[in-house]
Formats: C-alpha cells, sequence, structure tokens
C-alpha cells in the first residue's frame, strides 16, 4: 500500500496537470492532492514526510523549475498527519474544521505557487484564483476526510492495526509502554521549532544576500555570453557591458525569486524537521520525560513507596550512548545508593524498634523483679529480722543451734529468690564480685546443711572430702562461690536417683597471700550426653526434657554458674558419661586471711558457732537519734529491736508526710527511708524533705530502705539523691555497720567484741498464749510460721485489730475517690499483714484487688472492695479475744481526774514523739475500768497509738 501511495506521489509532481477534471477548458476539481493526502493521514508524518522527500528528490531531477511547487504537497501532507494523529477524525465536527484548515491553506499555497510566482503579480485580483483553488480542492480535501472519519470511527479495530494513524484510534496509543516510547517533549516541540525557523531565516537571508552575490551573478552571467551562441563578437561585447552596467533592483521578479527560495527551503527543512522530532521523541525526548517523570514520582515518594518506585529506573529504556546514557546512569547509581540508604536506615529503624522493645522488656522484667523482690523478701526480713534477735539474746546452745538452722534456711530461701534477681543482674552488666573475709568451716556446713536432708529424702550417700590444710580463713565473693557450688550441688541430687553425690574442697598455693580454692561435685546420676554439655549453660533451657520431665526446675541454675564464675575469671569443666554420671569442677582464686588450717571442719564450725552463740553489739550511742519510714509497722519492730541494745533513740513513722512533720520539731542524725509507701514513696519523700523549709534534718544522712534488691537499685536511690542503700532483709550487722560509719563519730562508742550481753530471752508458758486458740478466722500454725514465735504473734494481733478502722476506711475512702495508687498500696499493705496472722481469705482476696489496682481494672475493684471491706471489719469481732476475757466489772475503776492526767501526759509524749512512753501509759490504763463518759475516747486514743497518729491525737488529747 506505501509503495503503491509513494508511487501516486512521484507521478504527481510531474504530471499533476493531469490530475484534474475540467469542462469547457476550466478546471473543475482536481485530485493531484490525493495520494499525499492519503499518506499523511494514513502513515503520520513520519512516513509522509520521507515518501514526500522522494518526490521532492523526483522532481529535481525530472521537472526542477517547478520543484518549488512541491511546497503544494508538502502542506497537505502535513496536515492531514496532524489532524489524524491528534484524532481529529474521530469527531465529524473537528474532521470538518481539520478539513477546512487544510483546504485554506493549500489553497494559498496553490495561488502563490501557481499564479502569483509564474506570473508576478502581487495584486489583489489574485483573490479569484485563490477561490478557484479552493472550489477546485474542495471536493477531494473534504471527501477524503470523511472517508477517514468513517474509517477512524466506525470500521472494527481489527482493520486499523496496519496503519500508523489507525492504529491510534484502537487505544494502542494509549498504554503506558507505547506513550512513554512516542511521548511528545517539549525539547522536541523546540527542536522542530527551531529547524523550521532557521529554514525561514535562510530563506529570508538569501534575498538580503542577493545584493552582496549579485556583482558576482553578473560576472557569472557576462562569461556566460562569450560561451554561448551570439551572432557576432561584437554583440556579446555589447550584452556583456549591459549585464556590467546593470543594478540591483527589488522588483517583483526578485521577490518571486526570494518566495521561491523560501519555498524550495521549507521543502527541505520541514522533513528534515519531521525526522529531527521522530529522533529527539523516541532517542531524547522519550528517555528524558521518563527521567524526568521517574524523578518526580521518586521526589514525591515517601520512604516506604521509595523503594517500589526506585525499582522502575531499570525499566527506563535509553538506547543513545552520549550524555543522556550519562545522566541515566548517574540517576540509576543515585536511586540505588538512596536505596541502599534506605534499607539501611530501615535495618537501622527496625534495629533501634527491637532494642527498644527489648528495653521495654528488660524495664518490665526489672519492675516485676522489682516488686516479686519486695513481695517475697518482705516477710523473710520479719522471719530473719527476728530470729537474728534470738540468736543475740539467747543463751541456750540447743536455741541457738535451731536459730542458725533458721537462718540457714532463711538464707536459702532468700537464694531462691536471689537466683532470678541474679540472673537479671548478670543479662543488665550490673553484678559485681564484692570481696569479703569469710570462714570457709561456715561455707562448707552451709553447703552440707543445705544437701543433707535433700540427699536423705533420695536415700542418696552424701560423701564429703575436706581438704584438712585448708586456711581457716579467706578473701573473696563466699555469696558467689556458694551460690555456684549450691547449683551444682542441688543439680547432682536432683538427677540422681540412686548411688552417691561427693564434695571434694581442696586447694592448691597461687602464691605466698593466695590459693586456687577447688570445688569437684561428682554423682552418680542419669550423665549428659556429649552434644548436650553446651546446651547445660542456655537459659530456661532443661537437658533431656523428655526424661527429666518430672523433675522440678528452672533451667537457670548452671547458666547463672557459669556466668559468676566468668565474672570471677574462671570457669566451669564438665566430664560426664551419660547414664552412669558427672563430673563437675571449678576452681577460684582466693586471698588467704589466715593460714591457719581447717582441720576437721565440723569441729571448726562448732567452734565457730560457739563464738557467735553470744551476740554482741558493736557500739553503742545513748546520745544518738535516728528516724525510721517504713507503712509495714511490723518491719519498724524488727529494726528497733535488732537496735535494742545499742541504746539509740529510734523515732518511727509510717508515712512520708508524719516524716515531714517529725523532721520540723526534731534534728535526727539519720534517716532509714523505705521507697514503698502510700500517698508520697520514699523518693518522693526524700525529694520533699530537701526542698522544705525549717527542716531540721536537712542535712543528715538518708538511707534508702528497702526490699527492692533489682538489678540497678542501688543506682537508682543513689541517683535519687540518698547517701546510702540497705537491701531489705536488714541483718544487724549491716545495720550496726551502716551506723557506724554515718553516725556522729562523737555518738559513737565502740564495744568489745568478746564482751558479754546481760540481755536473755526468757521463754513463756504456754498458757499465756491460750489465748490464740479463741481467736476466730485465722489459720494459727500458718500465723506461728509468719511470725516465729507465739509471743510476736499476740503483739501482732493486737496491733492489728487496733487499726482495722482506720485501714478499712482508708481503703473505702480511696476506691470512692479513685485514687487507685493509694489504694493499691493499702491492699498490698493489708495482704501482708492479714498473710502474716493467718487472714487467708482476707490476704487471697486483697492480694486479688492489688492485681486489679495494678492493671486498672475498675469494675472489678467496684465490685470487690464491699466484700473485702465486709470481711476485714469482721475481724474487730473475729480477733476481739486477744484482748482476754478479764470481766470489767472486776477492775478498779480509774478517776475522771487520773484518766485526764493520764490522757494529758500521753498528749505531751506524743508531742515529744515518745511513743513508748506513751505506750506505757496505755497498758497502764487497760488494768483499770474506764469510765462509761470516756470509754469512746479511750478506745480512739488507743487506735491512734497504735497507728502512730501523732497530729489526730495531739487533736483528740487538746480537749
Amino acid at each position: 500500500m506505501l509503495i503503491l501511495l509513494g508511487i501516486g506521489c512521484c507521478n504527481v509532481s510531474t504530471y499533476s496537470e493531469n490530475m484534474s477534471i475540467t469542462m469547457g477548458g476550466e478546471v473543475i476539481f482536481s485530485f493531484f492532492l490525493l495520494p499525499y493526502l492519503l499518506v499523511g493521514g494514513l502513515y503520520g508524518y513520519l512516513i509522509s514526510s520521507l515518501v514526500f522527500v522522494i518526490g521532492f528528490i523526483y522532481t529535481l531531477i525530472y521537472n526542477m523549475d517547478y520543484a518549488y511547487i512541491m511546497s503544494v504537497y508538502l502542506v497537505a501532507t502535513l496536515c492531514f498527519s496532524f489532524i489524524g494523529q491528534y484524532m481529529w477524525f474521530k469527531t465529524i465536527k473537528w474532521t470538518i474544521l481539520g478539513a477546512t484548515i487544510t483546504l485554506i491553506l493549500d489553497a494559498s499555497f496553490e495561488t502563490l505557487c501557481f499564479s502569483v510566482i509564474p506570473s508576478n503579480g502581487y495584486a489583489l485580483d489574485q483573490m479569484k484564483n485563490f477561490l478557484k483553488s479552493l472550489s477546485q480542492e474542495a471536493i477531494v480535501i473534504y471527501v477524503i476526510a470523511l472517508l477517514f472519519h468513517l474509517y477512524y470511527s466506525k470500521a472494527p479495530d481489527s482493520w486499523k492495526y496496519q496503519f500508523p494513524i489507525s492504529a491510534a484510534y484502537t487505544g494502542y496509543y494509549l498504554e503506558e509502554d507505547v506513550k512513554r516510547k512516542l511521548r511528545k517533549t517539549k525539547v522536541s516541540y523546540k527542536i522542530t521549532f527551531i529547524i523550521i525557523a532557521v529554514e525561514f531565516l535562510l530563506a529570508f537571508f538569501v534575498a538580503v544576500f542577493m545584493v552582496a552575490l549579485f556583482p558576482d551573478l553578473k560576472d557569472m552571467f557576462a562569461a556566460g555570453i562569450h560561451v554561448g551562441k551570439v551572432n557576432s563578437d561584437l554583440e556579446a561585447i555589447e550584452i556583456a557591458k549591459r549585464i556590467e552596467n546593470m543594478k540591483y533592483t527589488l522588483n517583483a521578479t526578485a521577490i518571486s525569486y526570494d518566495i521561491k527560495m523560501m519555498l524550495l527551503m521549507l521543502c527541505v527543512g520541514v522533513p528534515m524537521a519531521s525526522v529531527a522530532n521522530f529522533y529527539t521523541k523516541t532517542a531524547i525526548g522519550a528517555p528524558l520525560g521518563n527521567m524526568s517523570d521517574f524523578m518526580k514520582r521518586y521526589a514525591e515518594a515517601d520512604d516506604e513507596k521509595k523503594l517500589e518506585v526506585g525499582r522502575e529506573v531499570d525499566e527506563i529504556a535509553v538506547r543513545s550512548h552520549d550524555e543522556i546514557r550519562i545522566v541515566y546512569d548517574s540517576i540509576k547509581e543515585t536511586v540505588h545508593a538512596i536505596e541502599d540508604y534506605i534499607g539501611r536506615i530501615k535495618t537501622e529503624h527496625e534495629l533501634e524498634k527491637e532494642l527498644e522493645v527489648a528495653k521495654e522488656a528488660s524495664e518490665a522484667k526489672s519492675v516485676f523483679l522489682s516488686n516479686m523482690s519486695h513481695e517475697i523478701r518482705t516477710p523473710i526480713n520479719a522471719v530473719l529480722g527476728l530470729n537474728e534477735m534470738i540468736l543475740r539474746e539467747s543463751g541456750e546452745t540447743q536455741t541457738l543451734e535451731y536459730a542458725n538452722s533458721v537462718k540457714s534456711a532463711g538464707n536459702t530461701l532468700l537464694g531462691i529468690v536471689n537466683d532470678i534477681l541474679d540472673f537479671s543482674k548478670i543479662e543488665a552488666g550490673k553484678m559485681d564480685i564484692i570481696p569479703v573475709e569469710y570462714h570457709l568451716s561456715s561455707t562448707i556446713n552451709d553447703l552440707v546443711n543445705l544437701i543433707a536432708v535433700k540427699a536423705e529424702d533420695k536415700h542418696l550417700e552424701l560423701k564429703f572430702n575436706i581438704d584438712k590444710t585448708l586456711p581457716v580463713r579467706l578473701i573473696g565473693d563466699e555469696i558467689r562461690i556458694k551460690q555456684c557450688v549450691t547449683n551444682i550441688l542441688t543439680n547432682a541430687v536432683k538427677y540422681t536417683e540412686k548411688g552417691s553425690v561427693t564434695l571434694n574442697v581442696s586447694y592448691r598455693k597461687a602464691d605466698d597471700d593466695s590459693i586456687y580454692l577447688r570445688f569437684q561435685v561428682i554423682d552418680t546420676g542419669i550423665g549428659i550426653r556429649e552434644e548436650d554439655i553446651e546446651r547445660l549453660y542456655s537459659p530456661f533451657e532443661r537437658i533431656d526434657e523428655i526424661r527429666n520431665r518430672s523433675i522440678e526446675g528452672t533451667g537457670l541454675g548452671m547458666s547463672i554458674v557459669k556466668k559468676l564464675l566468668a565474672l570471677m575469671d574462671t570457669r566451669l569443666e564438665v566430664k560426664s558419661t551419660y547414664g552412669k554420671g558427672s563430673d563437675f569442677s571449678f576452681e577460684v582464686k582466693q586471698k588467704v586471711a589466715s593460714w591457719e588450717e581447717l582441720g576437721d571442719f565440723r569441729e571448726r564450725y562448732r567452734e565457730y558457732l560457739g563464738k557467735q552463740q553470744k551476740y554482741q553489739e558493736s557500739f553503742i550511742a545513748p546520745g544518738a537519734t535516728i528516724l525510721v519510714v517504713d507503712d509495714t509497722p511490723i518491719n519498724l519492730t524488727v529494726v528497733k529491736g535488732l537496735l535494742k541494745a545499742t541504746q539509740i533513740r529510734v523515732d518511727t513513722a509510717e508515712s512520708g508526710m508524719e516524716t515531714i512533720e517529725l523532721v520540723k520539731k526534731k534534728k535526727y542524725d539519720c534517716l532509714f527511708i523505705d521507697h514503698r509507701m502510700p500517698e508520697m514513696d520514699g523518693i518522693e519523700t526524700l525529694d520533699a524533705l530537701k526542698k522544705m523549709c525549717g527542716n531540721l534534718s536537712k542535712d543528715t544522712p538518708c538511707i534508702a530502705l528497702t526490699a527492692n534488691a533489682g538489678a540497678g537499685a542501688r543506682e537508682e536511690y543513689i541517683a535519687a539523691g540518698f547517701n546510702d542503700y540497705l537491701s531489705k532483709p536488714v541483718s544487724g550487722e549491716s545495720l550496726e555497720e551502716m551506723l557506724k560509719q554515718y553516725l556522729p563519730k562523737d555518738k559513737v562508742i565502740l564495744t568489745a567484741k568478746d564482751a558479754g550481753s546481760d540481755s536473755s530471752f526468757e521463754g513463756a508458758e504456754d498458757d499465756e498464749f491460750a489465748v490464740l486458740n479463741k481467736l476466730q478466722g485465722i489459720d494459727l500454725s500458718e500465723a506461728e510460721k509468719n511470725c516465729g514465735s507465739q509471743k510476736l504473734l499476740v503483739d501482732v494481733v493486737k496491733e492489728f485489730l487496733t487499726t482495722i478502722n482506720t485501714k478499712a476506711d482508708s481503703i473505702e475512702k480511696f476506691a470512692a475517690d479513685r485514687d487507685y495508687r493509694n489504694y493499691t498500696v493499702n491492699v498490698h499493705a493489708l495482704k501482708s499483714s492479714a498473710s502474716l496472722i493467718g487472714a487467708m481469705e482476707l490476704s487471697q482476696l486483697a492480694a486479688h484487688l492489688e492485681d486489679c489496682g495494678n492493671s486498672d481494672d475498675e469494675a472489678e475493684i467496684m465490685n470487690k472492695t464491699p466484700e473485702l471491706l465486709e470481711l476485714f471489719r469482721s475481724y474487730n469481732e473475729k480477733l476481739s479475744a486477744i484482748n482476754g476475757d478479764v470481766d470489767e466489772s472486776e477492775l478498779p475503776e480509774i478517776g475522771e481526774d487520773e484518766l485526764k492526767n493520764a490522757f494529758g501526759d500521753i498528749r505531751e509524749l506524743v508531742e515529744a514523739y515518745d511513743y513508748d512512753t506513751a505506750d506505757g501509759i496505755m497498758n497502764m490504763l487497760s488494768e483499770y475500768r474506764i469510765p462509761k463518759d470516756y470509754k469512746d475516747k479511750y478506745e480512739r486514743v488507743r487506735q491512734l497509738i497504735s497507728a502512730v497518729d501523732r497530729d489526730a491525737l495531739i487533736s483528740l488529747l487538746e480537749d
């Protein structure tokens, strides 16, 4: 089809006069434009331009004089090309408009080429020729245009794909890939415009340059005369002279010459511009446009979308090997670099998120461990504190042995808690090895006592081989060493069903001041597979789980052992035969405090125990006064008991607000402040003390006293402004050492260590405590176990009874006010105190509501609190028997004046913070019958003294 049209175009270029219909010598219409209109409308500007160039060349060869007439065909071709390309043929309106524009332009060029230029006539009468051209070309142009409209708008798409322009009417060019390849860009438009403008400028300047070139043209014409055929030489000379005398004149002929030149330039320049435009679109415009679109989308995309959009850079087609390729490669490298950067940033953000999650988990774990430490250590504190008082005050050997067994068992219980706490500390990198002097026979005996019962329960033979030449006193971290050996021994007993467990303790000398202390544990248990030995140290992982499923354990023990030994610059050695037994050993370097030989360690321990049987305070300070702040009254009792022999005056407070009032009245030598308290905790209390005016104890050392022993606890309290940190359970020795460090030196009187103690604990008759059997709602055996003795239980129950109403009112008020922080603190305290007296149902209900408070479960708090309060207040009746069955009518009645004087004395004592003497007066009053009119006031005073509510007491007793 294209070849036939091309031949037709070449034919009409030279024989256009034969392609018309005439009537009476007048041309009715012509159709010489037909092949060019078809080529333009079907193939577009590029192919039609190439066909035109072929026709133009053909004309230059066979009809050069009329080559400028080819501009008429050029106009028709380009008009239909652009009408088709811009889809004007899709609607009848735009088809007619396009055909009209083509007709006007083509008629204008026909008039110029066929009438104006040949006749050099530039008068207005040429309009007749213009109208004639319009009528001659109208039929073919409109008919072809309408045919194109019908073809492009009505014909099936399958008929259109064979021609470039008609394919556009199928939607093919709407595909993104095709649009990107053939996109129109400002660059292509500019290049096309520049080429056509240059052609016009060249044609214009040809006319200008004719003036300069005219002399040369004259010479060329004159020289040509002598060569050509003339009648005589004289005639030739004459003609030459005339030519030489000619002057350039701008007339109609010159103008026609310039117009011809312009038309010829257009015939060359416009096809060149078309080819340049297409090349620019495909080779320059499309890549640049695609890169521009890509960079715009890439710049507007967020970081998440950038990675997705960035992948499109590899799909941009750039076939040239010039600067565009360099730009593309640079963009590609930049995008990939940005992708890598975003990837790294994303990875870093993910790592930061994971680190944040891990940090939050670690903080949550620390909070949990802190809470657990507080919950478990508070009752242990009471048990070990009271047991310490027995060790100090008892003079009976058998009692001391029992007390030491209690002490050892209590420390073992603490060890269970410490396993988890220590793992947390090690994980946080806050575990320190603290070398102290210790007695080796005591260490070994603790190990023997710890494991002997467990081994006996399993009917295992327990063997000990202790080197008698071992130095008796060493310097090292006894607690960590004992912890490691305890874990190994415990595992050996757990995983041995029959046979024996052997502990070997030996040493080798390192130098004159130290030894390598070696512990070896050999068992005849199940053994460990070779491939499982490394898994032995994985936290929370147990070996041979299926076989050992009935054996309890957390899987932390050996992991802690490994890490503790690493902190002490040593390691655990393991030898094991599966099914036969295991051999665990390590040696740790220890300084020697005394080279005295251990000998028989059991005998040495008995001697050591004998020296420790009689407690001797390390100092006395009768002139010193300290304040101990704790919301749990039993803890205050323990501290006062531990310091009784030191003669220190101990004032107590149960809240931060009470502490603030006390320091306004008295200067203390040392303050011990518990962390967890209602309303104001210990840190808030310390902060308030430092900021308040009128604080007489502003420069007094403040010691944090708390059961929180988690990783970082010490650093937390020091950073909060405390001078030091004392962990519960408080030992008498550590408490005295702390006071020796912080009390004024002039108030501390050191005592001789071998001095005897004149105080002793005298046991009471069982009948004295028969009243306990009359109490209701408590588990008496649990209560005795918690308090350690019936005597202390009586005191604790009495104290519990006097605080029921005030504590219940506080809980009820905090619940009503939705003050769940103080509500949770109060039910937490109730949980502990109720458990202490054996009121287990009350304790469990309080524990449930404490959990609700921690989780902000308001609905459950509102639902269960009335039940708690009803049960709590019912203990007023259930525990009333603790005050005895004495018939008040048999007691002597105290006179009103004497009672008033007693109340006045109590008020003065409370104002002076002398609660002990005030308690003594209340005990004295309990031996008398209180007048009826004062009975309510007496009961209120008793409750307030028990609650140590100073302000309320003073207010009540002012009347």
